[in-house]
């Protein structure tokens, strides 16, 4: 057996024997039958991701294009981190239900001054999400501003107008069966994972097919226009127009770090809008709405390089400009912090207690008939309104592949945007929390094994 072979089965022996000790210990919490919180399985979660990260980063566990690749980075491209959230969430809420709504919702520590009582799912979703709304923010900014980026100029005008019907269909469907007193949930059906949905395209078309850069820079959109209506639409807390002026003056603070930073050639230091970005964070929370979208106010004033190498690229830690390298900082603590954000938050009971209601049916469908309908609608209405104004236009194509975007993957897009799981359980979360909400956003997992299946019979096909 050579060393390669060797580190390859030690290595994946290590991880799912570090994956089997919380499977154990979730069994065993299910016959203590204890109804308060359970602060020491929590515990082990965190010492079993430092076991896997640590052997993850300095061994190979997967061979790719016939390497061995440090598997770290394929667990964060899979999501891996979130979707063992999740399970757990689920295995936990059948079995100690009690005990899994008393860990969430234990009271850590309180901040009077601020009215905040910290517990681990508010630090899931209104610190933890924080980053990951910043990451994608990160991403709109590229795309919008670079200069090759997808959404500029005339370039964004299609993925834009399937954004918008990815979010006007799946509202309207879901508004047609939802029950009156949830009819305000209409934002739910309307996000669309960006990891998940970059899994299912990559696997149907490749890594460089322009389906796949369409799909990411609709879904982009699509979460900056869902956290603009998380903002307007599901406010938190009481307003308090103070909380207005912090986010003002923590957006004008990080205007003047931008300009401090072209100046003084410190174009690599993200570091210096920490303290702006915790300025919007408080701003927000005291304005009441969602403290989660601190960094959307704030990451497009940090400097940024002309060119990137696009959404999951591993890049170059030695990229000059902040922006990437504020990324390339925060992502890996993202990607295994989501463990967290889906332990608390997809702990929905549904087996035996029928919490599959109306309302989780509006959501199912508003996401998997919305999405389909609207993205591919709206496609084609752009098409035909730049061919109208224009007087020419194409779908796109990879000027290096050649590969060009076919009407027949459109739906399959659209498929591919109707992928919830994160953004809309963030939003289920963020518009009452409500059981049945969640469970259709769950639920949509199937579309993208759906999307996958059909995108191989149709690729295959003459």
């Amino acid at each position: 057996m050579t060393r390669k072979t060797w580190l390859f089965h030690e290595t994946r022996l290590a991880v799912v024997l570090t994956l089997l000790v919380p499977a154990v210990a979730m069994a065993g919490e299910g016959t203590n039958s204890t109804h308060g919180p359970v602060w020491w399985l929590i515990g082990l979660f965190t010492f079993q991701g430092l076991l896997i990260w640590l052997f993850t980063r300095r061994r190979y566990l997967v061979m790719k294009d016939g390497e061995f690749k440090p598997a770290f980075q394929e667990l964060q491209q899979f999501s891996i981190f979130l979707l063992a959230g999740a399970v757990v969430a689920q295995l936990w809420i059948h079995g100690e239900p009690d005990a899994y709504h008393a860990t969430m919702g234990d009271v850590l520590w309180t901040v009077p001054w601020i009215h905040v009582e910290l517990t681990l799912h508010f630090l899931a979703n209104e610190v933890l999400m924080t980053f990951f709304f910043g990451i994608a923010a990160k991403e709109l900014t590229e795309a919008t501003l670079q200069r090759d980026g997808p959404l500029r100029g005339i370039r964004g005008f299609l993925p834009m107008m399937a954004c918008l019907g990815g979010v006007v269909g799946p509202a309207l469907v879901y508004r047609m069966i939802c029950t009156r007193e949830l009819a305000g949930a209409w934002a739910v059906p309307c996000a669309t994972d960006i990891a998940f949905a970059w899994l299912g395209a990559r696997a149907i078309w490749g890594p460089k097919h322009p389906a796949v850069t369409f799909l990411l820079a609709l879904a982009v959109a699509d979460d900056f226009i869902g956290m603009g209506i998380i903002a307007v639409f599901y406010p938190q807390r009481d307003f308090n127009f103070v909380g207005l002026l912090l986010i003002a003056f923590g957006m004008a603070l990080a205007f003047a770090c931008n300009r401090a930073g072209r100046r003084i050639a410190l174009l690599g230091i993200w570091q210096a809008f920490i303290v702006p970005g915790a300025i919007c964070w408080l701003g927000l929370h005291l304005a009441g709405l969602h403290a989660a979208l601190a960094l959307v106010f704030v990451v497009p004033f940090i400097p940024m390089h002309d060119h990137d190498d696009g959404l999951f690229a591993s890049g170059d830690d030695d990229r000059p400009d902040a922006l990437n390298r504020f990324e390339h900082a925060h992502k890996p603590f993202v990607d295994v912090g989501l463990f967290y954000f889906g332990l608390a938050n997809a702990g929905v009971a549904w087996w035996g207690t029928g919490a599959w209601d109306q309302n989780s049916t509006a959501v199912f469908l508003g996401l998997g008939l919305g999405k389909t309908l609207g993205i591919t609608a709206m496609t084609v209405l752009g098409f035909l309104l730049l061919k109208l104004t224009r007087g020419t236009a194409s779908l796109p194509t990879n000027a290096e592949t050649g590969e060009r975007l076919a009407w027949r993957d459109v739906p399959l897009i659209g498929l591919l945007g109707a992928m919830g799981f994160t953004v809309a359980l963030f939003v289920a979360e963020a518009a009452g929390g409500q059981a049945s909400l969640k469970l259709g956003a769950l639920a949509s997992f199937i579309y993208l094994g759906l999307a996958v299946a059909l995108g191989k019979t149709l690729r295959h096909s003459p």
